[in-house]
């Protein structure tokens, strides 16, 4: 008896995991065209950006030039692994765009496209630093 409501509970807990996550993804919101291919791509160019910098970044001892300002010059240097920090960073502001949007997506539907077309853009900026900083130091 006291199993049956162990796994009861535990069935009843994954069911409402299980009923969290489809409510999130079977929603209207992932059927707006505009929504949805602005975060195909976002993710696509966010794929690719990994892509690029786990095959052309090596390891080098010395440091590279993370950052170039025309005005003046170089202003960052660091170590080759501080070359992940773009995808990553661009993967963390993708997400709280894709959750924000969502969020505002049945409230107030030109913010939900604001943020998901930032998102976009914001992956573009992030593939044109990053393709800068490949293209300086590898």
């Amino acid at each position: 008896m006291l199993a049956e409501k162990l796994t009861k509970k535990s069935m009843n807990w994954k069911n409402k995991i299980k009923e969290r996550w489809r409510r999130f993804f079977w929603h209207g919101y992932w059927t707006d065209p505009v929504i949805f291919f602005s975060l195909v791509i976002g993710a696509l160019i966010n794929v690719g950006m990994w892509a690029a910098v786990f095959f052309i970044v090596e390891p080098v001892s010395q440091p590279i030039i993370l950052h170039y300002n025309v005005y003046f010059g170089v202003d960052a240097i660091g170590d080759w692994k501080n070359v992940f920090f773009f995808p990553a960073l661009a993967v963390a502001v993708f997400g709280v765009n894709v959750v924000l949007s969502r969020f505002f997506f049945y409230k107030e539907k030109l913010a939900a496209y604001l943020f998901a077309g930032m998102a976009l853009v914001i992956q573009l900026v992030m593939v044109v630093g990053l393709g800068s900083v490949i293209l300086i130091n590898f």
